[in-house]
């Protein structure tokens, strides 16, 4: 395969991010890694690159698979709201949800759903300038039957759920440039993608499901290349193992894919320190005589 489409390096509000074939595969997929084609996996980074999205941000851009199903492309709404603030003509929104109250529907602002109430769906109105310095107001309304499919946090918290989709359609139709191809995690369950669908999951606390299925062999094995190419192989078994304590783990086999993706940032972050502090160190001792 050309180069050129498996390793690519862009910037972003967040720092420089380099992305490669073998990286996205083995870490940005969730759902059935080893179903993604290659096409998804490319078409999944020239897409970071044109968005400029920084994919090793907590939550900010990943993939979701399923048996032959076509991959979906998941934004963390951090990233949506940034990419609006930083549009120079975005001026604000409103969102909240859209309830039935005794016989009148009525459109409030907020996610509580108060006594005697029934939850219809959700609602958002972005302002923003357009050419020429004229306001206008995009308004988006969904409705709760078609993205609540009774799974995961849509049946803990429905309000929170179905807003996050309004906003997330009303600045896509307001910025469409800006989010040509990406979607909250909340509205992929429209096209038959719910965080629920994870093999052997559970939750805690009303919070994010968690995926229990064991990690592969193959992203274990990236895990300790990665390590070992930065640091070598015994000070980057040292550093795993460090790792693996701080999650009062033993080893990498049988660990979950939740935990691993933890894992997996906390490695990062020390590998970022050592660079720094390397470079740190390299700037002061400045040139050799």
């Amino acid at each position: 395969m050309n180069n050129s489409l498996t390793k690519i390096t862009y910037e972003t509000s967040l720092g420089t991010v380099e992305l490669d074939f073998q990286t996205v595969k083995n870490y940005l997929v969730r759902g059935q890694a080893d179903k993604i084609t290659d096409q998804e996996v490319i078409l999944f980074m020239k897409t970071c690159q044109a968005q400029k999205l920084n994919p090793f941000a907590q939550g900010e851009a990943y993939l979701i698979k399923f048996g032959s199903d076509p991959a979906q492309m998941v934004v963390g709404k951090d990233a949506y709201m940034r990419r609006a603030e930083e549009n120079p003509a975005y001026r604000g929104h409103k969102s909240g949800i859209v309830v039935l109250r005794g016989d009148q529907v009525i459109q409030k602002e907020g996610t509580c759903l108060y006594p005697g109430e029934t939850l219809l769906g959700g609602w958002c109105r972005v302002h923003r300038i357009r050419t020429g310095g004229a306001g206008e107001e995009i308004f988006k309304e969904v409705s709760l039957k078609e993205y609540d499919k009774g799974q995961a946090n849509w049946k803990t918290k429905p309000c929170t759920m179905i807003e996050k989709v309004a906003v997330s359609q009303a600045l896509r139709a307001a910025f469409p440039k800006d989010y040509e191809g990406m979607y909250v995690a909340e509205e992929v369950s429209e096209q038959g993608y719910t965080d629920a669908e994870y093999e052997n999951m559970g939750t805690v606390g009303g919070e994010e499901p968690i995926d229990m299925t064991p990690i592969s062999q193959d992203q274990r094995k990236a895990l300790f290349k990665m390590v070992h190419e930065k640091l070598g192989k015994e000070q980057g078994n040292g550093l795993i193992q460090a790792v693996l304590a701080e999650f009062s783990l033993d080893s990498t086999n049988g660990m979950p894919v939740s935990t691993y993706h933890k894992v997996l940032d906390r490695v990062m972050e020390v590998l970022e320190s050592c660079d720094s502090e390397a470079s740190s160190t390299d700037d002061a001792e400045g040139p050799a005589e």
